[in-house]
């Protein structure tokens, strides 16, 4: 019997994960540039919500600030806004850069087979599970 294109299909993901293995990757996240122009009075309010969400303000001059924050919390940032700045808050964003994710990678539950398991994968791949 000889191979037929299912078996290449069967076997691709863990050629695939034994190549990231050995290629050392990382996980990264899209990091967002942002431009905050808020009221004087409202510096105090947003300056934590920013520390919360991450975000690392660059520059900062009257009634503006200026830095980066992960994509991720950018919609938190515009639902807070108009509470904290009386609905005068004006928030600009756009992609910046990926940057390495500190400390564990996110994770999210495996839909399929998980050839990081190469035993139970393979058992299911030749159908004996």
């Amino acid at each position: 019997m000889s191979s037929t294109g299912a078996d290449f299909r069967g076997l691709t993901p863990l050629v695939l994960m034994s190549a990231l293995r050995r290629a050392g990757t990382r996980v990264c996240e899209p990091l967002h540039r942002f431009r905050l122009e808020i009221p004087a009075d409202a510096l105090g309010p947003v300056l934590p919500l920013l520390a919360r969400l991450r975000a690392v303000p660059r520059t900062q001059s009257e009634g503006v600030i200026e830095g980066e924050i992960p994509a991720a919390r950018v919609h938190e940032l515009q639902r807070q806004l108009p509470a904290l700045t009386r609905g005068e808050g004006v928030l600009e964003s756009s992609f910046e850069r990926h940057h390495a994710v500190s400390g564990a990678p996110p994770e999210r539950e495996r839909t399929d087979h998980n050839p990081l398991n190469r035993k139970e994968y393979l058992l299911h791949v030749e159908r004996r599970v």
